[in-house]
């Protein structure tokens, strides 16, 4: 019972802590729900891949975590997890500003608490918190380096498509104009946010999940990437030829009604193909892994 009172304790003491220093993270992320055409943030993808991984190794963290080695073992590991907290809620002014720094925040303080309650959880909770923090500080970076030539080539990608199937649209770069069948007039524009990169980055952050977990060797995990980034690019231009024939055929309430679901479908279906395919490819990595002395 002691044991689960401690666990039960890192819980909540984490939680209070990451909303002390990420207080307004909810609202922000409610406004970058508001965006269009897709260009919603991953923060919810990977919160749910965050829980997945919580379920799946519950087992592994819960004996780390409530392993019994004396409040005074590996001090300096502690007093650094707690100067990483302390720090954080110095910084919550800052860190509140987006989502970007409040998801960081709330990743660094969940990791920085277990190293204060038990430090032997640097080791295996440390790939999971640099898989977070890429998945959710990557797609900014990327959007701004890498955004306009992607949303370059959706749109062009999504133009031979149309004329694959043949219904009319007018495209002057990165926008287009379609008349529907029911008289509206259909104004958009492929903007970075709609370039194909947060489903690839979500993708990439649960690859390399599983290749933590099922510790495939790095040729197969690399191969599935690749393919995996050229398939989203393709199915990206799916999405937006999908969204144009709606409107097309429905009118402009039907097709602003799908673009804000048929992203996560399409895509969604795309991962849990993925899990499978990766699962039979190549064979594990004889790299061992550091135990603690906790677990067998």
């Amino acid at each position: 019972m002691r044991a689960e009172v401690r666990l039960a304790a890192w819980l909540s003491t984490s939680t209070v802590l990451a909303l002390g220093t990420a207080p307004n993270f909810v609202g922000l992320l409610g406004q970058s729900l508001s965006d269009t055409f897709g260009s919603i943030f991953p923060a919810i993808p990977f919160a749910a891949l965050l829980t997945l991984i919580f379920a799946l190794r519950w087992g592994d963290l819960r004996d780390l975590l409530t392993e019994e080695e004396g409040v005074k073992s590996m001090l300096g590991t502690r007093a650094l997890g707690g100067a990483v907290v302390f720090a954080l809620l110095a910084l919550a002014p800052l860190t509140d500003q987006s989502v970007v720094s409040a998801g960081l925040a709330i990743i660094l303080t969940f990791y920085a608490t277990s190293l204060v309650v038990n430090p032997s959880t640097k080791t295996f909770l440390l790939p999971y918190a640099a898989v977070y923090a890429a998945g959710v500080g990557a797609p900014f970076a990327l959007q701004w380096v890498f955004g306009e030539p992607l949303a370059i080539l959706s749109a062009d990608l999504s133009a031979g498509l149309v004329r694959l199937v043949g219904f009319p649209v007018a495209w002057q770069g990165t926008q287009f104009q379609l008349l529907s069948k029911t008289g509206d007039v259909i104004n958009g524009v492929v903007t970075p946010g709609c370039s194909s990169i947060i489903s690839v980055t979500t993708f990439l952050g649960l690859l390399a999940l599983m290749h933590i977990d099922l510790r495939k060797d790095i040729r197969s995990t690399a191969t599935l990437a690749v393919a995996g980034v050229g398939i989203l690019t393709l199915l990206n231009s799916v999405r937006i030829l999908l969204l144009m024939w709606v409107g097309y055929v429905e009118g402009s309430s039907a097709f602003w009604g799908v673009h804000n679901w048929i992203g996560y479908a399409l895509f969604l279906g795309f991962y849990l193909a993925a899990l499978p395919v990766y699962s039979k490819m190549g064979g594990h990595s004889q790299v061992v892994y550091p135990k603690t002395s906790g677990i067998p």
